[in-house]
């Protein structure tokens, strides 16, 4: 008989959360460079050389359980064949080839619902870029892996000599970071009946906190409560297609705002993020009374042996976007996060992820009862999550990596999701929604360079001799003198 891998509990709950409208899959872009003197079919070179890797690495060969139990009991079983032509996909781009059509290709890929019989994972190798580039679109579904896990699987060589290494789903050298090696579930109850009970009181304690500050019955005064996040144009049941929408900005133009405010990177993140909402939903006489509320997913001591699977909770930050002064609207974002940080850090890692289930649920109801959203106000408005990446340039089979941009998900009452991963001196903003709740979404990516103007001229980091409103991105090398960037990417339809 087949061995069988169980999944925790908040892997379990983002296939329960799996819907036609609401697939659980997150998912990357790349964007790269044809090595120097490539032919000029290299894509399909490469594609023909990928193809002859098997997948052996789990649980990247494994699909899951299959019949009720499947649902009710997941894990996760050996696949004795994996369909590579099924799972590494090769597609072209129309003339002329630019980020309007691959911003189309991308969000309709991530439009479409995992087959849930196979290994949960897709790679797509998209080429007819224009300007002698080529992108790596990889889908994967959020019960086998989080977003930092991901980043850890997608993840190029730092030398182009010697990048010609297998892909994710064959590189053995990741079966130390994926999960060990199946045990019987007999042998691990012991374990985690002691970690569950040992989790108790933290998780007794950060409950209360909640509760004592939704009910207003003190608490910590700048934590953000699960009641106050105003209804908006993002709190809607989504439907079943997907936009996607970029832009690249200097991670030291954020740096420099956040020195000077006295806020780290994520804090600058989102503030950008506010500014850019505050436009978008001004110009649409949408802007709510109250602050938005942003939910901030937190990795839970991610240690390098560790991959697949989630070890997540999350925090609920004010964006501050009732708050017109720049300062002040930082500083609302600094004291909400540093509010929701302690509450987390008192708690166990285990109880940390209790805490954002027990929390998720009535998120999952709105998935499970249609009407529910009309009864159930939302926690928060949107979803904001900061992502690592790696600090070096990276290659994969000598192509240069010019820019990573981040593809998550949306989900009833949720229908907007902004992501960010740094890479080599860069911050890559990757924006996903349900269009038919958040239309003109590359206009919110727009704003997203006009807010960090604002917050550059409110700190006085311009640099001398730069203008703040000029448009140039995150270039292969980093550029001798400060540069502002300009807006890149993937928009999901033209203006």
């Amino acid at each position: 008989m087949t061995q069988r891998i169980p999944l925790s509990l908040q892997d379990s709950l983002f296939l329960l959360a799996e819907t036609r409208h609401t697939p659980v899959h997150v998912g990357g872009l790349q964007i790269f460079k044809v090595p120097p003197g490539a032919p000029a079919h290299f894509v399909s070179v490469l594609h023909d050389r990928l193809r002859g890797f098997p997948a052996s690495v789990p649980p990247l060969d494994c699909r899951l359980a299959g019949g009720l139990a499947g649902r009710l009991l997941p894990a996760w079983e050996h696949d004795p064949a994996v369909d590579l032509d099924y799972h590494c996909r090769r597609s072209a781009l129309p003339h002329p080839g630019g980020e309007h059509e691959l911003g189309m290709l991308v969000s309709r890929l991530h439009s479409t619902p995992m087959d849930l019989s196979r290994p949960l994972w897709e790679f797509h190798l998209i080429e007819g870029l224009a300007g002698g580039r080529f992108a790596i679109y990889t889908k994967l579904h959020h019960a086998m892996v989080d977003g930092v896990g991901g980043m850890r699987l997608i993840h190029p060589a730092t030398d182009r000599e010697s990048s010609e290494m297998p892909p994710f789903w064959a590189d053995e050298s990741l079966r130390s970071k994926t999960a060990a090696g199946p045990r019987p579930l007999a042998r691990q109850l012991p374990a985690m009946v002691e970690d569950e009970v040992k989790s108790l009181p933290s998780l007794a304690r950060g409950l209360a906190t909640t509760a004592q500050t939704t009910l207003g019955l003190g608490g910590e005064a700048h934590l953000a409560s699960i009641a106050e996040a105003p209804r908006t144009m993002f709190n809607v049941r989504v439907g079943a297609q997907r936009r996607v929408a970029t832009h690249a900005v200097r991670l030291r133009r954020l740096k420099a705002i956040g020195d000077a405010g006295g806020g780290t990177i994520n804090d600058v993140v989102l503030a950008v993020c506010s500014g850019a909402l505050r436009r978008y939903l001004g110009e649409r006489g949408a802007l709510p009374e109250h602050s938005l509320i942003s939910a901030v997913p937190m990795a839970l001591h991610h240690a390098d042996g560790v991959a697949a699977g989630n070890a997540v909770s999350c925090l609920l930050a004010r964006l501050g976007t009732d708050v017109e002064d720049v300062r002040e609207r930082f500083a609302t974002i600094c004291r909400s996060t540093a509010a929701g940080k302690a509450q987390l850090k008192a708690m166990t890692r285990t109880a940390a992820m209790r805490f954002v289930t027990l929390l998720s649920l009535p998120v999952l109801l709105q998935g499970w009862i249609p009407g529910a959203d009309r009864l159930i106000g939302p926690q928060s408005n949107l979803l904001i999550s900061n992502l690592p990446g790696a600090r070096e340039r990276l290659y994969f089979h000598r192509a240069e990596l010019l820019a990573h941009y981040p593809v998550s998900q949306v989900a009833h009452g949720l229908a907007l999701n902004i992501t960010v991963v740094s890479y080599a001196g860069g911050l890559y903003f990757g924006l996903v929604a349900c269009p038919d709740a958040v239309p003109d979404l590359e206009r919110l990516a727009a704003h997203l360079e006009a807010a960090v103007e604002e917050l550059e001229q409110s700190f006085a980091t311009i640099a001398p001799g730069s203008a703040a409103g000029s448009r140039r991105g995150p270039r292969a090398r980093p550029p001798a003198k400060p540069r502002a960037t300009r807006r890149t990417g993937v928009a999901a339809r033209r203006r």
